[in-house]
């Protein structure tokens, strides 16, 4: 992992899904390219690792637990960062949930598995970038990232209509904010990972002929790395970007191209 040493000193950011996969790497390089961290997940105890990982190595981390698709904790969250550091700047909307053995075929599918992935991973989104942006507003601009899916737009994932439906939703929602926010002083983009090595794909890794399968549908051979899409992102937030507005990344190792 390349760091760009202090690219975002004295920046505030705040990264939902920071206790794993793409959101743990996105805190950690925050933090140690100069920016002060809010960690926002559900569980405390893995936030606490990646804030000791990051208070080990210098610098500074705020554990904020709560649950993102619940309205009043992650307001309070995002309130909360905001008044520790005076402000915010970077906004990471990252949380999110696969489902994998119960979303199904529409025919098939259960409405609560439909309602719990719609919530978790598109309201879960629209509320971290809602209070995240006041904060934003407040402070006269900044950069927001959200995260989606190549299942957005690429009907790869086959029987899993409610999480490609979220994905989708998020990309629809992330290019009307970049546009409402733009003359605002707010950057929202996206980054679009394809599949990647984190704990969400932990079956199909552990699985030899499910990873040989997936590998040979990416041009690259292999799956990426969280390490990947958190440079991405950080490209995103950082000002080497401030003439993207909503700009979809792919990270994907060529897969859409196919």
């Amino acid at each position: 992992m390349k760091i760009i040493a202090e690219r975002f000193a004295g920046r505030r950011a705040v990264v939902t899904g920071a206790s794993a996969g793409i959101g743990r790497a996105t805190a950690l390089r925050l933090a140690a390219e100069g920016a002060r961290v809010g960690l926002i997940a559900r569980r405390r105890e893995p936030l606490d690792e990646v804030a000791r990982e990051i208070q080990a190595k210098g610098g500074e981390a705020l554990v904020l637990v709560a649950d993102g698709s619940v309205e009043s904790e992650i307001a309070a969250a995002m309130d909360r960062a905001a008044k520790e550091w005076g402000g915010l700047d970077i906004i990471v909307s990252n949380a999110g949930i696969e489902l994998l053995g119960q979303d199904d075929r529409v025919d098939r599918l259960d409405r609560a598995i439909w309602d719990k992935l719609i919530t978790t991973n598109l309201t879960g989104q629209f509320l971290a970038c809602k209070h995240g942006a006041r904060h934003l507003l407040a402070a006269g601009g900044g950069a927001i990232v959200c995260l989606g899916s190549n299942c957005a737009y690429l009907g790869m994932a086959t029987n899993e209509p409610a999480y490609s439906a979220s994905k989708g939703g998020v990309l629809a929602m992330m290019k009307v904010m970049a546009i409402d926010y733009a003359r605002l002083g707010i950057r929202v983009n996206m980054v679009i990972p394809g599949f990647i090595d984190t704990p969400m794909n932990a079956p199909v890794m552990k699985d030899t002929k499910e990873l040989a399968y997936w590998s040979n549908q990416i041009p690259l051979g292999r799956p990426g790395t969280a390490d990947e899409c958190a440079a991405a992102i950080l490209w995103l937030a950082s000002d080497e970007a401030s003439y993207c507005i909503g700009t979809t990344l792919v990270i994907d190792g060529g897969q859409a191209s196919i």
